[in-house]
């Protein structure tokens, strides 16, 4: 069940974002080692978001849409579900 849920999202979220890739662990421990780096010394006060572009310049209801069909995508919720 967890194996068939991973493939599901990397699936999932590789049609929904400008890197059509699913990420990966490693995406994030990157960004976490760049941030730790002198590479960053003069970066302060910032969010750093490490998601393929998935929430970058996207409108809200785009967003909230590509979540529900997420969910509906892991049997989270019903055919049609909220809107």
């Amino acid at each position: 069940m967890a194996d068939e849920a991973v493939e599901t999202l990397r699936r999932v979220l590789a049609n929904y974002q400008p890197i059509r890739r699913a990420g990966l662990p490693e995406d994030i421990a990157q960004a976490a080692l760049w941030l730790a780096s002198d590479d960053s010394s003069f970066v302060t006060g910032q969010a750093l978001t490490v998601d393929g572009g998935l929430t970058a310049g996207q409108p809200w209801s785009l967003t909230q849409k590509h979540s529900r069909l997420l969910r509906f995508a892991l049997g989270a919720e019903p055919e049609g579900g909220a809107k």
